[in-house]
């Protein structure tokens, strides 16, 4: 008898159980529905005072930035625009060394 009523209460209090879990779930699903909604909308007005802000002050930038338009062109030697591991480190190519090689060699003949 006492095994049969536990049985029938344990029975009986599953379902109810397993129910209140899916309503928790279900709360907690529809909660993150409207944080998520919410979010969204603030994000949308953000981005749309963002963009009128950019459109209203688009004339004021295009000012700003005309007012350093000037620039100074200097020569600058190849050896300044280098690093200096390149200087220490330089090796011509198989070919510029092929080159300098014949011309050298031409150079060479014409003096004989």
């Amino acid at each position: 008898m006492k095994t049969t009523l536990l049985s029938l209460v344990v029975a009986m209090m599953i379902p109810a159980i397993s129910s209140a879990k899916v309503e928790d779930f279900n709360a907690m699903i529809n909660e993150s529905n409207n944080a998520q909604t919410q979010l969204r909308n603030e994000l949308k007005e953000n981005m749309d005072e963002t963009h009128q802000a950019q459109l209203h002050d688009k004339k004021d930038a295009v000012e700003v930035a005309g007012a350093f338009d000037s620039t100074v062109i200097s020569p600058t030697k190849a050896v300044f625009t280098t690093f200096d591991k390149e200087m220490v480190h330089y090796r011509p190519s198989e070919d510029k060394q092929m080159n300098r090689i014949a011309n050298e060699i031409k150079a060479a003949d014409k003096s004989f």
